[in-house]
């Protein structure tokens, strides 16, 4: 008869009496391991199998040690079923027995709709409890051989005590479906969903940040080369614009290469990328060649055609990728993730350094913002500045100035020298005529009678009428000019009026002063 081949469980549980404390480091020394592999390797996956073998005697000699520093642990039968990863709390747990899933789901600490999957496959299903097994004497000795009842095995032959063996890994190595991290991902199987497998928005945008430094400085020297041919053939327009074309056209192709090349190559990833701890693969996991990679790249103009929002698409799709990687199949994954090699348990956090480059959109928008601020109040300063010193120029100038030019703008008429002579000339008999004129309306005043009020005509042809008003004792005379051509121009329909002020006249007149021949104004 053929033995049974059995598997020791850790269930990750403490046997009373026992202080979890101090459990775990004496567990990782009776294993040889470090405290946090144990936790990390073993513990984040109870229950799972630490040691499968047909040799019953020596799977109880380690758990006799386990149990003597308190850790609590199963041996069970295996069938000729596949080892299960289990969904726990959504965590994924494993492998292990698909006995021990079974016995778990009979006792009701299980549900009988907890997920499982195969070793190996990419598929979750419910689990599905069979008909109780018929099983021979020696399944029926071993099949719930538990710590927790150590009487149950105390008839059992055991062997001398021997020190405990170095304890390897291989058998807890985890291989569940990509779906739940710690999988092997078979070749050909599409890359599973979530963000322990597909690297995230923000780790993206620092790897992006960072390449886009490097461009720069490479941009930078490329157009310096660019420039000086443009300065050496600045005597031909033609062949400058033709420079500047080509240096354009340049600088696209060195984007293009920088990421097709480095994508598609041996790291699959950019240095930025490579910073980040994130590769480009197709949707298999695999390394893509320089024509997809070149898809992926032009893809991007479509994701920024539309406001940004194909980039953003990475922070919520369900493999995180942006519309450029579903336009060319194409995945970002974290480093570790290789078909047929275990899948990652936890994500990796972001290092500092991403998050400070993640900062760098956000620092640049706020000193464009300074900076326009600062700008636009030195601008606003200045230009307050001159209106002040205008200001102030204007109100230390000297009054007189501006009587002077004000007399000069009332005197002076600007005409020919020739016809201000005949205007003061023709205004002389005018003079004379409004002379007669005011000694009767004076006359009349001293007399203690009311102004005239009416309208008179002369014989003088510069005179158009003669008004005389007023209220007594100011009287008025006023002397309307003719619009008549025979008259110079500068003097037609002007007006002097003189007011009688008790002991004179006070002459006013709409004419500039050197066109009278007598004071006015």
């Amino acid at each position: 008869m053929e033995p049974i081949k059995h598997a020791l469980v850790l269930t990750g549980e403490v046997l009373p009496g026992f202080d979890a404390a101090n459990v775990w480091p004496a567990l990782a020394a009776y294993f040889r391991m470090e405290p946090d592999r144990l936790k990390a390797e073993l513990l984040a996956r109870a229950p799972i199998s630490i040691k499968e073998s047909d040799d019953l005697a020596k799977l109880q000699k380690l758990q006799d040690g386990a149990s003597a520093v308190g850790a609590a642990t199963e041996l069970q039968a295996m069938g000729s079923d596949d080892n299960l990863f289990v969904l726990v709390d959504g965590s994924p747990r494993g492998p292990m027995p698909h006995a021990y899933v079974e016995d778990r789901v009979r006792s009701g600490a299980w549900p009988s709709s907890i997920s499982v999957a195969t070793v190996g496959s990419a598929n979750w299903r419910p689990f599905i409890t069979p008909a109780a097994p018929s099983m021979d004497a020696d399944q029926q000795a071993t099949v719930a051989f538990s710590t927790l009842s150590p009487e149950t095995v105390a008839a059992q032959p055991r062997a001398a005590s021997t020190p405990a063996p170095e304890m390897r890994m291989s058998a807890a190595t985890p291989a569940a479906a990509p779906a739940a991290s710690g999988a092997s991902m078979a070749p050909g199987e599409l890359l599973p969903e979530g963000n322990i497998v597909n690297a995230g928005f923000w780790r993206r945008v620092a790897a992006y940040m960072l390449d886009s430094i490097i461009l720069s400085v490479v941009s930078l020297i490329f157009f310096a080369v660019i420039g000086g041919l443009g300065w050496l053939a600045s005597d031909s327009p033609g062949l400058v614009f033709f420079i500047m074309f080509l240096g354009y056209v340049g600088l696209i192709a060195i984007m293009w290469l920088y990421f097709a090349k480095f994508e598609s190559g041996p790291r699959q990833a950019t240095p930025g990328k490579q910073v980040m701890g994130i590769k480009v693969t197709d949707d298999k996991g695999q390394r893509i060649g320089f024509g997809r990679a070149t898809g992926r790249f032009f893809g991007k103009i479509v994701s920024g055609m539309i406001m940004n929002v194909g980039y953003m698409m990475a922070g919520f799709t369900s493999r995180k990728q942006a519309l450029h990687d579903m336009m060319a199949g194409c995945c970002v994954v974290f480093r570790d993730v290789e078909p047929g090699k275990p899948m990652p348990t936890e994500r990796p956090k972001m290092p500092w350094y991403g998050w400070v480059l993640n900062c760098l959109p956000i620092l640049g928008i706020v000193i464009m913002f300074a900076s326009w601020g600062y700008v636009m109040s030195q601008f606003m300063g200045m230009a307050s500045s001159e209106m002040n010193m205008a200001e102030s120029e204007m109100a230390e100038m000297d009054m007189s100035d501006f009587s002077d030019l004000a007399e000069s703008m009332d005197t002076s008429s600007g005409v020919e020298a020739d016809e201000a002579a005949a205007v003061r000339a023709g205004m002389t008999s005018v003079f004379m005529v409004a002379t007669e004129t005011q000694a009767e309306v004076a006359a009349i005043a001293d007399g203690g009678g009311d102004c005239p009020a009416e309208e008179r005509t002369s014989n003088n042809a510069w005179i158009e009428a003669i008004q005389i008003g007023g209220i007594a004792p100011e009287c008025t005379v006023t002397v309307r000019l003719s619009s008549s051509s025979d008259i110079p121009f500068a003097a037609r329909i002007e007006r002097i009026e003189w007011t009688y002020t008790g002991g004179g006249w006070r002459c006013e007149s709409s004419m500039a002063a050197d066109l009278l021949p007598f004071d006015c104004n």
